[in-house]
């Protein structure tokens, strides 16, 4: 190989993994004010999100599809992911949502 063919930058560009077409990303519910109600947030069941300080990170649900790697070991993709990305922006939420327990009294 020359020395302009090692020394150009590489041109080849990866695709982002979007973690919401991941086997891996959970949808949990986290409890909120008197811990009767709840919001929905994910979390990666292979534990690849992380805070600095080493605790799990979830993310809010509504804002899932902007979460992206550039690479993950554990990825397990769920189908298309054009298909199911799209559908996934047509059907989330725009912000929180507040739930109750199915059994409380409303």
């Amino acid at each position: 190989m020359s020395r302009t063919a090692q020394a150009e930058p590489r041109t080849e560009t990866k695709r982002k993994i979007y973690c919401a077409n991941c086997k891996n990303c959970k949808l949990v519910p986290s409890p909120v004010g008197d811990d009767t109600r709840y919001v929905l947030r994910v979390r990666c069941a292979a534990g690849k999100w992380k805070k600095r300080l080493g605790d799990e990170k979830l993310y809010k649900y509504f804002t899932v599809i902007r979460r992206s790697m550039e690479e993950c070991d554990a990825y397990e993709p769920m189908g298309d992911e054009e298909e199911f990305l799209q559908d996934l922006k047509r059907n989330l939420p725009i912000n929180d949502e507040v739930y109750e327990p199915a059994d409380s009294p409303s």
